[in-house]
């Protein structure tokens, strides 16, 4: 259907976003025609007296089409001038001479909320799952349809900086405290109704407040703001090491925009969005956040079968695992403490389950699970879990199948802990598993480090610098580094996990490069342990290692074929 358009014997004409052959409504090639079309109709209706945006889809607005933005290269002149015409079109939403109302069913995120920020009044439905947000900078890009340059005149500077800086996802009622929606109603079809009421109640303004005849900011206020700005761009620095540009092209979008009107700062926001594309940090973060993250929830790298629901579980332990996991669980399964009969139990530590449990058993481990017996339980509803301590509350659980584990057992076990709040990737039960072979292998190449006479503080500072982030910060001195030093930290442990893949202890490039940045602290501006290989190409990859196995020796070696078996040769899209 495309773009409904209905208009009612009020005037009102409501726009119905239902793009054709998508579960939701992104901006891609086809939006871009629709939104043209449809600005350039309302702007021509006569006698129109408001307008209301609305989907029919379970979300509002999804956002950018990631596939497409993974295929621009950097400097691409034609998708900045698409771009560009793209943004005008809501601008020219801006300067309707009639009110506009976001009707807002669903989430709506990135480019969706941009579309709500071209509105003059937002109306959101009382649901968790109405989500609003801003999160470009998690998948390192900025939103790019004058959502950083709008913001900050919607918000108060600090809260504005909080969600472009962090990118989270805000439910209704805070979103109505914040500022970022005008009123919130009981159900989705309240939203149109409610909108209609604005338009014609007698307060409706089709005036933005960034249009708005007045001063944008002035003498003290512009010195607080500036100085805001410079405590959070050197948080920014702190929290990423400077390896990823987008928070840092954002803050200097919002400075630049404390002195410029709105034309300006939504082309400084395009320059500065246009520079990210095609910038191997930004591809790396997109594969990251976006489509390996996605492939794990939604499920996809789950064992086959039904999705379980456990109503019960046991947890048999005293140690901060076992208080942790029965407190996370405690909020959506029943818990039980020490034995009792339920669908699962978890034991932690070394204590004993006592009664045998009668349902599927996981035992925290941190050898092999095929070294330890549970008398009486059956191989094929026994699994292994680890919850990695490299990172202080890293959510990542490897889930560890042994040779007899079962499918089913295996299964409920993902289906809990995902629904726990944790990361599960699946391992297979050998020895080291995934996450603590490459750290091992860290470990050894900063022995061999220090055994060649590198100090310990230089060596904290290079796996600070290299973006490992288990590493504290150092101290202010600025020791001499090896110049290969961050490639051997780096490539050692993606050529581990590389054979991890390759010996089927994990299965997919989605789990390695998850579990190697989440649970690992593999550096996330690479995108994980093999998007790292990936970014630089089978090629680069294995002449560097070449290099680097002449220079420290055989370990850098890797197996005969191996980079061939794993199909690297190109940069994997999706």
């Amino acid at each position: 259907m495309g773009f409904e358009y209905r208009r009612d014997a009020s005037g009102i004409v409501v726009v119905t976003m239902d793009m054709d052959g998508q579960s939701a409504n992104t901006m891609n090639p086809v939006y871009h025609d629709l939104m043209g079309e449809t600005v350039a109709r309302l702007e021509a209706e006569p006698d129109l007296v408001g307008v209301v945006f609305a989907s029919a889809k379970k979300t509002f607005f999804a956002g950018g089409d990631l596939h497409g933005l993974m295929a621009v290269k950097a400097g691409d002149a034609a998708y900045k001038a698409w771009l560009t015409e793209d943004k005008g079109y809501l601008r020219r939403l801006d300067r309707l001479p009639v009110p506009v109302v976001a009707a807002i069913n669903g989430a709506a995120l990135g480019g969706g909320f941009e579309i709500c920020l071209g509105c003059n009044h937002r109306i959101i439905v009382d649901d968790p799952a109405a989500v609003v947000g801003l999160p470009e900078v998690t998948l390192g890009l900025l939103p790019g349809a004058g959502g950083v340059a709008r913001l900050p005149y919607l918000l108060p500077l600090d809260p504005a900086l909080d969600l472009l800086l962090s990118g989270r996802f805000v439910q209704p009622q805070e979103a109505l405290s914040l500022g970022l929606v005008d009123q919130v109603v009981p159900t989705r079809d309240d939203l149109v109704p409610a909108a209609k009421a604005w338009i014609l109640g007698g307060k409706a303004t089709h005036v933005q407040p960034w249009d708005a005849d007045r001063e944008r900011m002035s003498g003290a206020d512009l010195a607080a703001a500036r100085a805001l700005i410079a405590t959070r761009r050197s948080e920014v620095l702190q929290r990423t090491r400077g390896k990823l540009p987008a928070p840092m092209r954002i803050l200097d979008i919002v400075e630049q925009g404390l002195s410029l009107d709105m034309d300006a700062t939504l082309q400084d926001e395009t320059d500065r969005f246009a520079t990210l594309l095609g910038l191997p940090e930004t591809r790396a973060s997109i594969w990251l956040t976006f489509f390996a993250a996605n492939a794990v929830r939604s499920g996809r790298m789950r064992p086959e079968g039904e999705r379980t629901k456990i109503g019960s579980l046991t947890v048999i332990g005293s140690d901060p695992v076992a208080e942790a996991l029965a407190k996370a669980a405690g909020r959506k399964v029943d818990v039980a403490r020490g034995a009792a009969d339920s669908d699962m139990t978890l034991i932690t530590g070394t204590e004993a389950p006592g009664t045998v449990p009668s349902g599927v058993v996981g035992v925290q481990v941190t050898g092999l699970l095929s070294d330890l017996t549970i008398d009486g339980v059956d191989p094929a509803r026994l699994f292994g879990f680890r919850i990695p301590d490299v990172l202080p509350g890293s959510k990542v659980v490897e889930i560890i199948a042994g040779d007899l584990t079962g499918n089913d057992t295996l299964r409920m076990a993902y289906d809990l802990f995902q629904r726990i709040g944790h990361t599960p990737v699946v391992v297979q039960d050998r020895p080291g598993q995934f996450i603590a072979r490459l750290h091992a292998a860290y470990a050894r190449e900063a022995q061999a480090m220090l055994d060649e006479g590198l100090a310990a503080p230089a060596l904290d500072r290079l796996a600070y610098d290299t973006g490992l982030t288990f590493a504290p910060e150092p101290g202010a001195d600025a020791p001499d580094l090896p110049e290969d030093g961050a490639d051997r930290l780096l490539f050692i442990q993606s050529l581990e996990a590389l054979r991890c893949l390759d010996e089927g202890v994990i299965a997919t490039e989605e789990e390695a490069d998850l579990a190697s940045v989440l649970g690992a602290g593999f550096p996330p501006h690479t995108g994980g342990a093999i998007r790292f290989v990936r970014g630089l190409g089978a090629g680069t990859f294995t002449a560097r290692l070449r290099d680097l196995a002449t220079r420290h020796g055989e370990r850098f070696t890797p197996d005969p074929d191996l980079l061939d078996r794993r199909d690297l040769l190109a940069e994997r899209a999706a």
